[in-house]
């Protein structure tokens, strides 16, 4: 195949687990009367019930889709059947031609990136005054919040932590809904991260303790803003919810690479969807992430497919030591796949994670790659040991462990980890070049 995706890497962009079931269904040769492709799309026609067959297109530069059918979900079950068909079985799809609809949708998304990328230029100018007014204003709010957020923590230490799994449910998520109030949303984001903690197992009052007591050092950095030397102060800002302007980050100098998506995650709160990716850019050895925030009945114009690999740019935005949030530009889907650089043993990660902490003491989630790591367990908790004997705690869903045991027979693996403190998140593996994660969505 072309673009060399299997078919777990396709799975991971079904909206949810009945599209799933309905795609692959339909990646039968039988269920299409026509199939055909070009250089940057595949096409065909699926029969349904009705007299007229749908109309199904990907465009292959980006992994979009478009189809003639009814359904409001995104892919449609027509649009999953037809990749999943693509990738098992590309010599099915005669080349050929693009029609009108498909040359015509092709096209139109050409022209609309141009239109909005013409709407951002031509944008009227700001007015100065009227900004600076909103900004005291949220400042005003954020600080307001953040007294709120300090009594609230100081009275949570005083009252001890003991009793807090029980409660964890609604106890820190009545706080984040004070900060979303107060503007501070990044606050807010430390809070449900905090909330996501396993209280079930042995690890989770120190993991409880190091996120509130970072939390607690951002709250006091902010309400300390103006002490600060300027990179922080951009960096805190940021931190606590503040955008930076895409215009200003376009501005910086593009890093063009081979970014491999290490994983993607999804997180629904409000009826806001929020897409995390991490990319791993293959001559920068750099890690980057990507943000997508989707309001209720917005489509997805670009589908990032973990395990992939895109050709692009990354414009980073500011940050303190090596910022990793960043903006993709320009981005085509490529064949070549490649393996991160990999630590070779636990120590060599940990010492990655000891000096991003000593560059940026509010880092969280800081992301590593470990080779020749297999897990173990000792009473309830779970643990990735290397070749050298030692080990480390990790997070791990029952599910998921089980999946990895199944893959690697209990061999050892390589790993992205997200890593904190006092243990690490396994995100996705490596076993025999082959790339393995799971579905993340969280409502």
């Amino acid at each position: 195949m072309p673009l060399n995706l299997t078919e777990e890497q396709i799975i991971q962009l079904a909206p949810d687990a009945a599209s799933v079931k309905a795609g692959k269904g339909l990646a039968v040769p039988g269920k299409w009367v026509l199939l055909a492709c070009s250089e940057r799309a595949v096409w065909g026609h699926c029969q349904g019930s009705g007299k007229n067959p749908y109309q199904t297109a990907i465009d292959l530069n980006d992994i979009a889709f478009k189809c003639s059918c009814p359904s409001r979900k995104f892919p449609c079950k027509h649009g999953l059947g037809l990749l999943l068909l693509f990738a098992a079985k590309p010599e099915l799809f005669e080349q050929a031609e693009e029609p009108d609809w498909v040359a015509t949708w092709l096209s139109k998304r050409g022209v609309k990136a141009e239109k909005k990328e013409q709407k951002a230029r031509d944008e009227k100018p700001v007015d100065a005054a009227a900004q600076a007014k909103r900004q005291e204003k949220r400042h005003q709010n954020v600080l307001n919040g953040i007294e709120d957020l300090e009594t609230w923590m100081k009275d949570l230490v005083r009252n001890g932590l003991v009793n807090v799994p029980e409660r964890a449910d609604s106890l820190f998520e009545n706080m984040a809904r004070r900060m979303v109030d107060a503007q501070a949303q990044g606050l807010a984001g430390r809070l449900r991260a905090i909330e996501e903690i396993n209280f079930l197992g042995e690890e989770w009052k120190y993991e409880l303790t190091d996120r509130l007591g970072k939390l607690y050092l951002l709250a006091e950095s902010y309400r300390n803003l103006e002490s600060q030397p300027e990179e922080w102060k951009e960096e805190i800002r940021t931190q606590v919810g503040y955008p930076q302007s895409k215009d200003d980050v376009l501005a910086g100098e593009p890093l063009a690479d081979q970014w491999m998506i290490l994983h993607k995650r999804r997180r629904v709160i409000n009826d806001l969807t929020t897409d995390t990716c991490w990319l791993y850019g293959k001559q920068s050895e750099r890690y980057a992430i990507l943000l997508q925030f989707l309001t209720p009945g917005a489509v997805i114009e670009t589908n990032l497919i973990p395990g992939s690999v895109y050709t692009g740019k990354l414009y980073f935005y500011k940050g303190v030591g090596t910022p990793r949030r960043a903006l993709l530009q320009e981005q085509v889907l490529t064949p070549e796949q490649f393996l991160p650089a990999l630590h070779p043993n636990l120590q060599e990660g940990t010492k990655a994670y000891r000096k991003a902490i000593r560059q940026n003491p509010l880092a969280e989630n800081i992301p590593l790659c470990v080779d020749q790591v297999r897990l173990t367990y000792r009473g309830k908790q779970c643990f990735v040991q290397d070749t050298d004997g030692d080990e480390f705690p990790v997070r791990l869903e029952d599910e998921k462990r089980m999946e990895v045991l199944a893959i690697t027979g209990g061999k050892p693996f390589a790993a992205f980890f997200l890593a904190e403190a006092t243990s690490w998140e396994l995100i996705s593996i490596w076993y025999q070049a082959a790339y393995y994660t799971w579905r993340d969505e969280r409502d």
